[in-house]
């Protein structure tokens, strides 16, 4: 995109921070400045020469101010494609000059909401001019540079010094999808402080988000809630089941992780095992595993913890075929994630009339949208604890087997999903690997500890000498060593980083524990 000379502006701002720098900026330039109203005011206090509005326009401001940039000759001259012989043609015609620079910020529809609940004050405070020039200059970007924040005048001055008076093409592209970023925010700010005013019910009035689909219920059956999609990767949020019930708000998030998790694993690219399958229990893995076979993928899983599969998500990497649905006709689940099934499996699952089914593509991560959860007056934000580790240290005199890093790599990629504090135990099984006790979701280490050996004893594995423990972030103390060494544990894989690390390497020393350290940690709450 090449440069744009900067030649007309107009600039209508509710909050005036910075305007003198960049207005004087502006008028050193030669740039004919168009405003009106308080801003206008402003620009003649400080001694900058203007074109009020209404010239441009022809009309005066009316109705209160509420008619003053909107109009025809506005948006035109914003919108006319330059270098377009018709467009350039019609705009002669009509007698349009090209405005290049748009400077803009609302009114202060946020400041006042938060002081006030009076309906018609609120009203009054929604712009309606200002979101029309800036989305008419963020479309035409091309030729328009559109500024919303006094944020942004210092890149705006730095493009103007560095290029005599023009805005580079990738200023503006920047700018415009900072544009519409503004004015999305701005209408969700008005629509849910419309909508706290209305007290709307979701289920009774045509009120709930707009894309949004109602979901059957919410964590709890008295708790309402919908999901939303996103338009260009709906994923999970897009898919329809193939069949069975509605899904409700715990349904989705454990399909989702069981989705993620098996996406996870089957990335290894573990040699000998295309299988990989998952099962989730309230968020949580409780069974994983890859193997030669679907089938004998889907045992291991289930044998992980065959108390916790009953009534859980099952994600698999592979078409569901007969074999899959036959060994499951015999068992309770709520949900099967696949990328397809076969007809046969189809009809087969059919006769279980609440089951879902689900067909979605394998997770692959090349989508990363942000993780959000709700606090008390906000949102946190994050990014996926996406990818592999990479760096394997070994820190014991006892050295970690070469031949256990097919099975410490899966065990790390399978504990990240394991709630904090979190303890996965993994062994070989049915040609590959699996899960075989975890302990999660506890105030302390220690407790999450007992429970992996619990777990894996209560699942049929009395000898725990081949199997490799992970824990999602390092041993505060030397203490869950010692759990491990009683439960027979030889193989240990943990971040690092704690203050007490060397004591928990001597302890390693001591037990004969071969200990590495990943340097990431996993912590999911």
């Amino acid at each position: 995109m090449a440069e744009v000379k900067i030649k007309r502006a107009l600039i209508s701002v509710s909050d005036k921070s910075g305007l003198d720098v960049l207005a004087k900026k502006l008028a050193e330039l030669g740039v004919e400045i168009i405003s009106s109203g308080g801003t206008g005011k402003y620009l003649q206090d400080i001694g900058i020469t203007y074109t009020p509005i209404e010239k441009v326009t022809g009309n005066p401001e009316a109705f209160g101010g509420r008619m003053k940039t909107l109009s025809f000759q506005v948006s035109s001259a914003l919108l006319f494609r330059r270098g377009h012989d018709e467009d350039e043609k019609q705009a002669a015609e009509l007698g349009i000059a090209p405005i290049d620079l748009v400077v803009c910020n609302l009114y202060p529809f946020e400041d006042v909401a938060k002081k006030t609940n009076d309906w018609p004050e609120l009203i009054e405070n929604i712009d309606i001019g200002g979101p029309t020039m800036i989305r008419a200059a963020a479309k035409n970007h091309d030729s328009v540079g559109v500024v919303v924040s006094p944020l942004q005048y210092d890149a705006l001055i730095r493009d103007l010094n560095e290029t005599g008076g023009a805005l580079r093409g990738e200023t503006r592209k920047a700018l415009a999808l900072e544009a519409f970023r503004h004015t999305g925010r701005y209408d969700a700010l008005i629509a849910a402080k419309l909508e706290e005013q209305l007290g709307s019910d979701t289920k009774t009035l045509p009120l709930f988000p707009e894309g949004a689909t109602v979901l059957r219920y919410g964590e709890n059956p008295h708790q309402k809630s919908w999901i939303y999609k996103d338009p260009f990767n709906p994923g999970l949020a897009g898919a329809t089941p193939l069949q069975g019930k509605e899904l409700s708000y715990n349904n989705m998030l454990d399909a989702d992780a069981a989705w993620r998790v098996c996406g996870d694993v089957a990335a290894l690219n573990i040699e000998g095992c295309p299988a990989a399958v998952s099962i989730i229990k309230h968020l949580s893995p409780c069974g994983v595993a890859v193997a030669k076979t679907q089938i004998d993928a889907l045992k291991a899983a289930w044998a992980g913890d065959s108390v916790s599969s009953f009534g859980g998500i099952l994600c698999f990497n592979q078409e569901v075929g007969a074999d899959i649905a036959e060994w499951l006709s015999k068992q309770f689940v709520e949900v099967i994630v696949a990328p397809s099934f076969s007809a046969d499996a189809l009809a087969a699952f059919a006769s279980k009339k609440n089951l879902r089914l689900i067909a979605l593509p394998l997770y692959d991560g090349t989508y990363k949208p942000p993780v959000v959860r709700s606090v008390s007056g906000g949102w946190l934000v994050q990014e996926e604890d996406t990818g592999v580790d990479a760096d394997f240290k070994p820190v014991t005199g006892a050295a970690f087997p070469p031949e256990k890093s097919g099975l410490a790599r899966f065990g790390v990629m399978v504990s990240k999903h394991l709630k904090s504090n979190a303890i996965g135990l993994f062994m070989a099984a049915s040609g590959g690997f699996s899960m075989v006790g975890a302990g999660m979701g506890n105030p302390n280490r220690l407790v999450s500890m007992k429970q992996a050996a619990e777990k894996a004893q209560e699942n049929g594995h009395k000898d725990l000498s081949e199997a490799v423990l992970v824990s999602d972030a390092f041993f505060p103390f030397p203490d869950n060593i010692a759990v491990a060494h009683s439960a027979g544990i030889r193989y240990i894989v943990q971040p690092g980083g704690s203050v007490k690390d060397d004591d928990v390497i001597q302890a390693c020393n001591d037990s004969g524990i071969a200990m590495t350290f990943t340097g990431r940690r996993h912590f999911r709450h």
